[in-house]
């Protein structure tokens, strides 16, 4: 069979002949359990292949249609493409004829066909008003073109060509994508003698093959697949829209339930808190502030609260964006799609859209508060995937950023490399990590403003150490990365990186103005005054009445510039090391002692000391043991 990898999902009030019409479709009957033989009711969704004349196999589900078992028709109902609507001609629209469209409406269904079964029941003026009925109901929905078949199951009447519609249907119908990351909502867990622990449900996403390495969610448990059917027939995979059957290997396996995730390792994350797009059914009761709910999200069901963050209440059939507070967790994706249902009586009330999984708590009435869950209701998956960016505060590489916004590493590659021929990302070629645009941005424009007040608060210095100029952009940015950043900066000629590991502005140049100039050269002529004998650095500063940070500025200008040098924790003009060299090749042509050179240059033993151990660490005296000589000079090169 042509695979399709779709699932029709019948839908309507109890007795009204869905079970019936999915055995005439397929040879099957799908109600085995003894109770639901025994009470002539479907109580669990039951799945049977149907194969169609182009060869197409679709997967049917046949779900409850009594209203105390809505929850296990949410169950059946979550995974499927396509609708089947069965409304029985004798009985005509029935209330859970009303709920289950409206449940299919929410979950943004918009294919399928409307079945009027036991119309050999019916007189055909009757059949022509439920018909009229049938139209009247799907108008306001999302499935108001799907076709309208008048069919029998018990004589066969239009079973052919309920198959030829639902074929047509499913053509228009793109199947889903075997490509990306795996996950299945599990709707049911049982095992079986010789096998083990087995799992079932519709295959969402991707593609599972044998040996393939799974994560139940919630446990966290790793499993490996052991073996996999479809539609109760041996397969080496599943793909995307297939009922699946999975024989699991592993310890704990037999742990996974109905309402369980597995998916492919790191996909999918539990959460209690959401971005949502809710839409409030025209039937249902105003919605107010923090009104308690039933949420349904696969084969899961929780408690929750819906926070108005623009309104006190929500009106019928109105529509808000808003958070959504979860008293259990629950593993979506964003663009998954939420069943409200009120808490008593219990009724579906309306449905979601998820936006984002990971926001802030935000403070109701906040003026950007709708601005930013606005912006979100608008993006698409590039927009998400750049929100995930920025949300991580730091550059992130692709795998990691892959995990971070539960994508497939090739779909965010694609959408990355889309991002960057727009102009929205950067990535950084030195580690090989990804930022947005705007991030870089607003760096650069820190990394300036920085820059800028460190000059105007330190003018003679040639610029700001890089390492603390990193700290303080973005603490978070390895050196490596913020090293990227300072070569794209200084290629667009924001900055200059100068010797020392310094940064500064473009075009700065350290430079005293008049009443500094003046301040600098009377401390250099304080140290020129006494060559032998400077006054120390704070004496110095305070003759001139500097403040510490001033005084800071001064001592590190003079040194950078050569009108002062450093002997040990001393300070001597730039020629006093000569001077006393000078001083000192007059009054001794060989060995000499320490005290002999501190009384020659008529100073003390500490400045002696200083001076001495200067001219050998620049190979002008050498030390031997209590004696210093002269080294001759290098002779200078040709």
């Amino acid at each position: 069979m042509s695979g399709g990898y779709l699932i029709v999902g019948t839908a309507g009030h109890v007795d009204h002949g869905k079970t019936m019409l999915t055995q005439a479709l397929t040879g099957v009957d799908t109600d085995r359990l003894p109770e639901e033989r025994r009470r002539g009711m479907t109580i669990v969704p039951g799945f049977v292949p149907l194969d169609l004349k182009s060869g197409r196999r679709l997967g049917l589900v046949d779900v409850p249609g009594h209203a105390r078992f809505v929850k296990n028709m949410l169950a059946g109902a979550a995974g499927i493409d396509l609708a089947l609507l069965v409304i029985a001609a004798d009985e005509g629209i029935m209330p859970q004829t009303e709920e289950h469209l409206t449940i299919l409406h929410l979950l943004g269904i918009r294919r399928g066909v409307a079945a009027i079964t036991k119309c050999d029941l019916a007189e055909p003026d009757w059949l022509a008003l439920v018909r009229e009925e049938v139209s009247a109901l799907l108008a306001p929905t999302a499935l108001r073109e799907i076709p309208i078949v008048e069919v029998s199951a018990r004589t066969g009447y239009h079973i052919e060509a309920l198959k030829d519609l639902l074929d047509r249907e499913a053509a228009a119908v793109p199947p889903r994508s075997p490509a990306g990351l795996c996950r299945m909502p599990v709707d049911r867990a049982f095992s079986r003698a010789g096998f083990g622990p087995v799992v079932t449900g519709t295959l969402w996403a991707g593609q599972i093959a044998a040996e393939d390495r799974l994560e139940l969610t919630p446990s966290g448990a790793a499993f490996r697949v052991r073996g996999i059917q479809v539609h109760g027939e041996d397969v080496s995979a599943a793909r995307a829209g297939q009922r699946t059957a999975l024989n699991l290997a592993g310890p704990g396996a037999e742990t996974a339930k109905p309402g369980d995730w597995l998916a492919a390792p790191g996909l999918l994350r539990e959460i209690c808190r959401l971005d949502a797009a809710l839409t409030l059914l025209p039937a249902a009761p105003a919605l107010g502030r923090g009104a308690r709910v039933r949420l349904f999200h696969g084969a899961r069901e929780v408690l929750g609260r819906v926070r108005l963050l623009d309104r006190a209440e929500l009106a019928p059939g109105g529509r808000c964006l808003c958070q959504l507070e979860l008293e259990r967790p629950l593993a979506p994706l964003p663009g998954d799609r939420l069943i409200l249902r009120s808490c008593s009586p219990v009724a579906t009330i309306g449905g979601a859209a998820v936006l984002d999984l990971s926001p802030p708590r935000y403070r109701a009435g906040a003026p950007d508060t709708m601005e930013v869950l606005t912006r979100k209701a608008g993006r698409g998956l590039r927009e998400a995937l750049l929100d995930t960016l920025e949300r991580a505060g730091a550059p992130l590489t692709l795998p990691a950023l892959a995990r971070a916004a539960q994508r497939a590493p090739e779909e965010t590659e694609a959408d990355l490399e889309l991002l960057l021929k727009e102009h929205r990302a950067v990535r950084l070629a030195e580690d090989g990590t990804y930022c947005t645009a705007a991030q870089a941005d607003r760096w650069r424009g820190r990394a300036l403003a920085l820059l800028a007040e460190w000059v105007g608060r330190y003018p003679l210095r040639p610029g700001m150490p890089a390492a603390a100029l990193r700290q303080r952009v973005e603490e978070a940015l390895t050196a490596r990365q913020f090293a990227a950043l300072l070569e794209r900066w200084t290629a667009e000629g924001a900055v200059e990186r100068r010797p020392g590991g310094v940064i500064a502005p473009a075009g700065f140049r350290p430079a005293p103005d008049g009443r500094q100039r003046a301040e600098l050269d009377a401390l250099a002529a304080l140290f020129a005054g006494t060559p032998f004998a400077p006054p120390a650095w704070p004496e110095a500063a305070a003759r001139l009445g500097l403040d510490p940070a001033q005084a800071e500025e001064y001592r590190l200008w003079l040194l950078a510039r050569g009108e002062l040098v450093r002997a040990g924790e001393l300070f001597f003009s730039a020629a006093a090391p000569a001077e006393a060299e000078g001083v000192l090749r007059t009054r001794f042509s060989g060995p000499f002692t320490l005290a002999q050179a501190r009384d020659a240059l008529h100073t003390t033993r500490r400045y002696a000391l200083a001076l001495l151990e200067y001219l050998d660490a620049r190979r002008r005296t050498l030390r031997e043991e209590e004696t210093r000589r002269f080294l001759p000079d290098k002779p200078e090169k040709a």
